[in-house]
């Protein structure tokens, strides 16, 4: 292992068995292979329930005659060791032994020792060399991958992968050797990619990493629904409250005079014809007393 070999080697384990309670508990490790020159292992654990607050602990790995400190500490917010990444590693194909020591001024502190297979331990990092090629020609856009590094050198039949649409929040299955989907351009699109090794290959069978955000098409203009739906709300409120005021201020009564319609006057009129021939016209005797009381009426004025 790269890191191994550049580190001193130290002594690691103890004989001391500890205060039960105090030791580092659920120690995990994760093995990434992100180029397929070299890898990381990060490991982490928890502290025991019964350690003391002053204690510290020390991770140690031994492979064959090599044993090391851990390189790289992860602390948490106390400066306390949760946790160690080796970078640069070499991982070897056979076991190796981790060892988490503590120190505490005030009690000694159980050892813990852990056997892995780091092999066995490999995360899939996300597919490489994602591409998106919308041609002008063409009505769709094809997506196109390749699978990410492995430790156990295995072809690209080895892998099939997982889509995920972010917008629409669905998951699609791509088959095995295949690298590559086709979408419409007449939509957009925000999508990851992972990976799942064949069990046939003999890999870990876990999902890998997600892949960064892939964003490409176009955006439709939605039909404005809600717009619509609190306009035409807003529109009845408006129209019962209207209705309201009129009813309470009477003035429903005022907007609703009936207009005269023209044959209601042509009606009146035919009404006033017929009662004006209906009436006798006067006689030359009382044209002559009308007059005569007209001409009276004026002498005695003057």
């Amino acid at each position: 292992m790269k890191e191994i070999l550049k580190s001193e080697p130290k002594v690691a384990f103890t004989r001391e068995r500890g205060t039960d309670g105090t030791s580092a508990e659920n120690i995990s490790c994760v093995v990434h292979s992100y180029t397929f020159q070299e890898s990381s292992m990060n490991c982490t654990w928890k502290v025991g329930k019964k350690a003391p607050k002053d204690t510290q602990y020390y991770l140690h790995l031994k492979h064959m005659e090599e044993d090391i400190e851990c390189p790289h500490y992860i602390n948490n917010s106390l400066g306390r060791h949760i946790g160690c990444y080796f970078v640069n590693m070499v991982v070897p194909k056979d076991k190796v032994i981790l060892t988490v020591t503590g120190l505490s001024k005030e009690s000694p502190i159980q050892p813990l020792v852990h056997k892995l297979d780091p092999y066995k331990l490999e995360k899939l990092g996300p597919p490489r060399n994602i591409t998106v090629n919308c041609q002008e020609q063409s009505s769709y856009c094809t997506v196109e991958w390749k699978a990410p590094p492995s430790l156990h050198k295995v072809s690209e039949s080895c892998f099939w992968y997982e889509i995920k649409d972010e917008i629409r929040n669905t998951t699609e299955n791509i088959p095995e050797s295949v690298a590559s989907k086709n979408y419409s351009k007449d939509a957009r699109y925000r999508l990851r990619i992972r990976t799942r090794p064949q069990r046939k290959c003999l890999l870990p069978d876990a999902f890998g990493e997600w892949s960064e955000l892939i964003e490409f098409g176009t955006d439709l203009i939605p039909f404005p629904t809600i717009s619509l739906v609190y306009a035409v709300v807003g529109t009845i409120i408006v129209t019962l409250f209207l209705v309201l005021v009129c009813k309470r201020s009477h003035a429903w009564k005022k907007l609703n005079v009936p207009i005269p319609q023209p044959k209601d006057i042509i009606k009146q009129c035919e009404k006033n014809m017929e009662k004006a021939c209906d009436d006798p016209l006067p006689t030359a005797a009382e044209v002559e007393k009308i007059t005569l009381v007209e001409e009276m009426t004026v002498s005695k004025e003057v």
